[in-house]
């Protein structure tokens, strides 16, 4: 007989199956992560509305304590991860489980969402980095959108597009810096004020290239005025790529998934119909329930596929 699991261990291997699985395996994990999610979501509401200035004393101090409740149920989940991501039997291997794990990019930004808790001790006066570490916390968010087939899909299509936005990049650098050196060398004797220095030309050829324009540094020569339409058009341009480029992405992704599930119902239809095949020699089938079946199939390839291949692929098993 089966040994039984420690106790500590079966609890453990529950907290553990309840905090990393998928929402949707039960009703007691969708429960919790669904309830962590709603204290995320809370927390970033009243941080947002404890920076409304005038607002009551007594509206802050309830801010306050939600906060606070908030940042101890982040505190308490942490803890509970760290302590149920390993089964190893001896404290070293433990130990050097639970460090890879804290690694990950989802416990750190765990572990930044209850730092505020510490900052009255360390920094009883910086209000406005506790005011921004309290907001990191939406970014918890991010653990359940991992399981997202959208984000996936994404995910995969930058990764098939990272050397064309990586040239994308270097040439919207590129033109940055080329127009921010060029506007400096034209403008800085009509606006020194303005144009005083490459990185502050900097600041209007970002405006202008992202056609932003918040119109507080602008040209005044005609040359510069001239240079300032091409950028604005050349920035156009860029801008315009990455969402041509991620279409195209996507356009590629929606075939291969496409081709990839054709393939295997291709396969499938070819073992149904070798089956059939074997059936009808044997007498369990007539041929003319044979045609039919072959037919259908082949049709039903037909339509999912919109091609002639299975059609031909499915005869020539038939034939055999």
């Amino acid at each position: 007989m089966k040994p039984e699991e420690p106790t500590h261990k079966s609890v453990k291997h529950r907290i553990h199956d309840i905090l990393e699985s998928p929402f949707w395996k039960n009703r007691t994990t969708a429960a919790v992560q669904i309830t962590l999610a709603l204290v995320i979501l809370a927390n970033s509401v009243a941080v947002v509305i404890f920076t409304i200035p005038g607002i009551q004393p007594t509206t802050q101090s309830v801010l306050n304590a939600a906060i606070t409740f908030c940042l101890l149920v982040f505190a308490a989940e942490y803890i509970l991860r760290l302590w149920a991501c390993t089964s190893a039997p001896t404290f070293r291997e433990r130990t050097a489980e639970r460090l890879r794990f804290a690694s990950g990019i989802y416990q750190i930004i765990d572990l930044i969402s209850i730092l505020p808790l510490c900052f009255p001790i360390f920094f009883p006066q910086d209000f406005a980095l506790l005011r921004i570490f309290r907001l990191l916390s939406i970014f918890k968010l991010g653990r359940y959108s991992r399981r997202s087939a959208s984000l996936a899909q994404l995910k995969r299509v930058l990764l098939r597009k990272r050397e064309i936005f990586s040239l994308m990049i270097f040439f919207l650098v590129f033109v940055i810096l080329f127009s921010s050196t060029v506007m400096y060398g034209v403008e800085h004797d009509a606006q020194p004020e303005k144009f005083s220095s490459i990185p502050a030309a900097m600041w209007w050829a970002m405006m202008t290239v992202t056609t932003v324009g918040y119109g507080d540094i602008y040209p005044v020569t005609p040359i510069g005025q001239t240079i300032a339409s091409f950028v604005t058009i050349l920035g156009v341009m860029l801008l315009a790529l990455p969402s041509a480029i991620l279409a195209s992405g996507f356009i590629e992704e929606h075939q291969r998934k496409r081709d990839d599930g054709g393939s295997e119902r291709l396969d499938a239809a070819v073992t149904l119909l070798e089956r059939m095949g074997a059936l009808k020699e044997k007498g369990h089938l007539t041929s003319g329930e044979f045609a039919e079946y072959k037919g259908l199939i082949q049709r039903l390839c037909q339509e999912d596929e919109g091609g002639g291949g299975e059609e031909t692929a499915a005869e020539t098993t038939a034939g055999k």
